[in-house]
């Protein structure tokens, strides 16, 4: 059989027809067994038509082959990723791309044939292998969101794949590595947060500020009706006080002029023998007088209820008096010093004792021996007014309210204020001093008391804290400084 070569391009059917077209032997006579041999002749043509095909075929399929390795070779090559192939025995590199050169700063020959541990950190190095091992024993794909290699171009951040490939029996051969350099997108990223971050500080701080102005336009509100509150009970009270002086002193003169009369009506009685003597019918009608409206009985009546009525218009003018103190103007805009802070909460609880008695509950103060306090006086009647308001309010009937008021061991003064009303819920504990916020039905409450109760007490740098169980009660406690912070003083 010839050679595959010796027929170079010529088609191989035009080689074997020219063969049978040989002219026959000037001998007229036909050779014996001429046509056996043509036989043979035309089966071995036939044998080497096919073997000329088979390797005319072979090498098409060689070409094509080697063009798809080409194909590949330079996919591989110019794909923009970084990729990797190391030996399963030693982690040797056996072949990089042109990205993987590009972003290490290293030329493939000084990559090819080494490993890990000629290029990198030891930490690192272990790093790297500890996952390439890994990936090798398990047979599975490692993916490594991030991981963090120093290079000559600085420390990249790379998103890296990792998977064997196998022999025909399963067993490794190599590792096979895809790493994309995300260091500009992990940046991009980290700034989109800082920046989101700082925008959501803003909204807060605007949300802050907001809230805090609202809170300071309702204290201005609520300052600005304390004052006209003042005014008008300054009003009221002098309109009151003058006929009230004038019903007092009449009271006291009927007292005075009924134990008169009453003396005089005994020293008649001592007289009643000679009366009966010298005038029977006169004196039968003073008896008779004496029997129907029970004289010693209504003596004696007349005096207690001319006591009680002083006492009552007593009780009057302490109450004019204290809603004076409570609401007086000149103490809503002026510090003053030398404050007596149970005389405070005296007049307040004392304003609010009607309320309490149509509430059917029972008010209870305990106070104890206190410093004098530099403060705003209508201001912490405020405080003390909302915390008992709040505190007969959550009682049901027959709910007791204590006030108890003590020196504190930090120096000043201590106010507590104790319920045995619904308590606060743990989790709504922390939204109370908030404003605007309220468990009150629609109507009957602005959600600002406690708020402004924390805003006056911070500006007279106290605290405020609260204490409270679920069905058992609450209780307020209130701290406040012997004198305010300098600055607080306005």
């Amino acid at each position: 059989m010839l050679p595959i070569g010796s027929f170079g391009h010529v088609p191989a059917e035009i080689f074997v027809c020219n063969h049978m077209a040989q002219p026959p032997s000037n001998n007229s006579e036909t050779p014996v067994g001429s046509d056996a041999e043509s036989d043979d002749l035309r089966a071995t043509n036939n044998e080497l038509l096919a073997r000329i095909a088979e390797l005319e075929g072979e090498l098409a399929f060689r070409g094509d082959a080697a063009h798809v390795q080409r194909f590949l070779s330079s996919i591989v090559e110019n794909v923009p990723v970084m990729i990797f192939v190391k030996d399963a025995e030693k982690l040797r590199f056996v072949r990089v791309n042109k990205a993987e050169e590009q972003v290490l700063g290293l030329r493939r020959d000084d990559l090819i044939g080494r490993t890990d541990y000629d290029f990198f950190p030891k930490d690192e190095a272990d790093f790297f292998t500890n996952n390439d091992r890994k990936v090798l024993e398990s047979g599975k794909l490692l993916d490594v969101p991030e991981e963090s290699i120093l290079t000559s171009k600085g420390m990249l951040i790379l998103h890296t794949k990792k998977i064997p490939l196998l022999d025909d029996d399963g067993r490794p051969q190599y590792l096979l590595g895809i790493s994309e350099d995300i260091t500009e997108r992990k940046r991009a990223e980290e700034e989109l947060h800082q920046t989101n971050r700082r925008l959501e500080e803003s909204i807060r701080s605007e949300r802050e500020a907001m809230g805090a102005l609202k809170e300071a336009h309702s204290r201005m509100v609520q300052s600005e009706k304390l004052a006209a509150l003042g005014q008008l009970v300054a009003g009221v009270a002098h309109e009151i006080n003058n006929p009230l002086a004038f019903v007092t002193n009449n009271v006291v003169v009927l007292q005075r002029d009924f134990a008169e009369l009453k003396s005089l009506l005994k020293l008649y009685q001592s007289a009643d023998g000679s009366l009966t003597a010298a005038a029977p019918d006169v004196a039968k009608q003073i008896h008779d007088l004496i029997e129907r409206i029970d004289l010693p009985y209504t003596l004696d009546n007349l005096a207690e209820t001319l006591t009680r009525s002083r006492d009552g218009l007593k009780r009057i003018q302490q109450i004019v008096h204290d809603l004076r103190d409570f609401s007086r103007q000149e103490a809503v805009g002026e510090v003053q010093e030398g404050v007596d802070f149970n005389a405070c909460v005296t007049s307040t609880v004392n304003i609010v004792r009607g309320r309490a008695r149509a509430a059917k509950v029972e008010l209870e103060t305990e106070l104890g021996e206190l410093p004098e306090i530099t403060c705003y006086p209508a201001k912490l009647n405020q405080v003390v007014l909302n915390l008992i308001v709040n505190a007969i309010d959550a009682c049901p009937e027959g709910g007791h309210v204590t006030i108890r008021t003590r020196r504190s061991a930090h120096g000043g003064v201590e106010l507590e204020v104790a319920d045995t009303g619904c308590g606060i819920p743990a989790d709504i504990r922390d939204k109370i001093f908030d404003p605007f916020f309220t468990t009150k039905p629609p109507g009957q409450g602005t959600g600002l008391g406690l708020s402004i109760c924390h805003g006056i007490i911070a500006d007279h740098g106290g605290a405020i804290r609260v204490e409270s169980e679920v069905g058992k009660g609450t209780k307020f406690f209130v701290r406040l400084p012997e004198t305010m912070p300098a600055q607080r003083k306005r």
